[in-house]
C-alpha cells in the first residue's frame, strides 16, 4: 500500500483532533484496504495521528475474471503495489470474477497452494508445466499438466488433499508411460482413470 492511500482511507488528514475517532479511522482503513490485516490508530493532541499497519502476507496469486489478486492464508484477496510481492504460485479460478476483499475458504486456499507447489519432478516426466485451476464444474481443484497434449488430475474439494496428493503420486509413479486424459482422485478411496 502507498502512504497516500492509507492517509486518504483514514480520513484523518483534515480532521479536528478533538472530534476525530481512532476507532472510526481504523474501521475505515480495514474496510477500504483489504491488504491490511490490522491497523492501530492513535490521535495525538493537538494535531497529530499515528497509524501502525499490519499487512497481509500473500502466499499465492489468484486469477479470476482476467484479474490477478494476491491471497493470504485466511483466504482474503487483495492487490499490492509490488507485483513481485507474492510467490510465483498461481491458481486460475474459472468459477467467477472476484474483487479485492473477497474471502475464499482458507482450506481451499491451502489445498490450492499445495497443488501449486507440485513440480514435474513430483509427478512423472510428462507432467510438465503444471497449472492449478478451480473449475466451475464438479471437478473442483484441477492440476493441468503437459505441453501439446494436456491431461489433468482432478482433486475435487480441499478435504483429504494430502491423501489425494499421495495417491496420485503413487499412481503416476507406478504408471509412468500410461496415456492419460485424466486421473480423478476426488474420492480417494476409488481412483478413476481415463482412458481406462
Amino acid at each position: 500500500m502507498t502512504v497516500d492511500a492509507v492517509v486518504a482511507a483514514s480520513a484523518l488528514l483534515d480532521a479536528q483532533a478533538f472530534t476525530a475517532s481512532a476507532s472510526r479511522a481504523r474501521d475505515r482503513l480495514i474496510r477500504a484496504l483489504p491488504a491490511l490485516r490490522d491497523a492501530r490508530v492513535e490521535i495525538r493532541i493537538p494535531d497529530r495521528a499515528r497509524v501502525v499497519l499490519s499487512e497481509r502476507i500473500p502466499i499465492l496469486r489468484w486469477s479470476a475474471g482476467g484479474v490477478e489478486w494476491f491471497v493470504d492464508a485466511d483466504g482474503v484477496l487483495f492487490a499490492s503495489i509490488d507485483p513481485r510481492g507474492a510467490p510465483d504460485l498461481r491458481v486460475t479460478d474459472e468459477r467467477s470474477s472476484r474483487q479485492a476483499g473477497d474471502r475464499l475458504d482458507p482450506a481451499l486456499v491451502d489445498a490450492a497452494t499445495k497443488l501449486a507447489r507440485l513440480g514435474p519432478g513430483d509427478l512423472r516426466p510428462d507432467a510438465i508445466s503444471p497449472r492449478v485451476a478451480l473449475s466451475s464444474g464438479a471437478n473442483g481443484l484441477v492440476l493441468r499438466v503437459g505441453a501439446g497434449t494436456v491431461w489433468e488430475i482432478r482433486f475435487g474439494g480441499a478435504e483429504r488433499i494430502d491423501d489425494k496428493i499421495t495417491l496420485v503420486k503413487r499412481y503416476l509413479r507406478d504408471n509412468p508411460q500410461r496415456k492419460l486424459d485424466y486421473v480423478d482422485v476426488r474420492t480417494p478411496d476409488s481412483i478413476v482413470v481415463s482412458p481406462a
